[in-house]
């Protein structure tokens, strides 16, 4: 009776124990999920999701009130993202100036643009000496002339009070990228199989040409002039 009563009231225990290890697990979990809740992180993220829901309700009610303004100013959001999107990148530029070579060199130095090449020519030098830097501006890219290469290795290249200024950036821009051209070089390459110094003794109406003087009633009856048979004098002939 003794061993039986005995083995009773240790199975009694141990349940008792198991069940009060149960609850003091539970007690805890509740407990570490309390303090996450009332925590300063959660109490921070709230106010900010609350801030973050206030603000979106007054942008939609404002957007009611006024359609007009609030059509503007999406526009323009969305004129600066396509803009910043659209910003080449050196890689572009590049690519750009290479093309630009390659069409000069087709033509013979007779034939070629004076300015397209003296301007395409100094890029490639500065691309050569390691001398071009990008920046990209968010809506639009910046190429522009640096006075030393990174791996130069003298003092007035390492020197921060010898270094050029911000404001003296303007002067030293080498061409602007916007909306995915390099807006500089395509004006310098712009009638580039043209040598203007052909045309410098002309008089100066004269050297400049429309496409009204190309495609004019009197330079077609010009060009059907020639398809006439010529009629030579009697004198002449005799």
């Amino acid at each position: 009776m003794a061993a039986r009563w005995i083995g009773v009231v240790w199975r009694r225990s141990c349940s008792g124990s198991a069940a009060t290890g149960q609850a003091t697990e539970a007690v805890k979990k509740l407990g570490r999920w309390e303090r996450f809740k009332n925590g300063k992180m959660a109490v921070w993220t709230k106010s900010l999701l609350h801030d973050y829901a206030e603000a979106c309700k007054d942008i939609v009610v404002g957007a009611k009130e006024r359609p007009g303004k609030a059509a503007f100013y999406l526009s323009l959001l969305a004129g600066a993202g396509v803009c910043s999107s659209k910003a080449p990148a050196y890689d572009s530029f590049q690519s750009c100036m290479l093309d630009a070579s390659a069409s000069l060199l087709l033509l013979s130095p007779w034939t070629r643009s004076r300015r397209s090449d003296q301007h395409v020519q100094k890029l490639m030098d500065l691309r050569n000496q390691g001398r071009l830097r990008h920046l990209d501006l968010f809506l639009f890219s910046v190429v522009y002339e640096a006075p030393y290469d990174p791996d130069c290795d003298l003092y007035p290249a390492h020197c921060p009070h010898l270094q050029p200024r911000w404001s003296q950036l303007p002067s030293r821009v080498l061409d602007v990228g916007f909306f995915g051209r390099w807006w500089l070089l395509r004006e310098k390459m712009e009638d580039f199989d043209v040598n203007e110094e052909e045309f410098a003794s002309l008089p100066a109406p004269m050297r400049t040409i429309s496409w009204n003087d190309l495609h004019s009633e009197e330079n077609e009856k010009l060009f059907q002039l020639k398809f006439r048979p010529i009629t030579m004098p009697a004198e002449q002939t005799e």
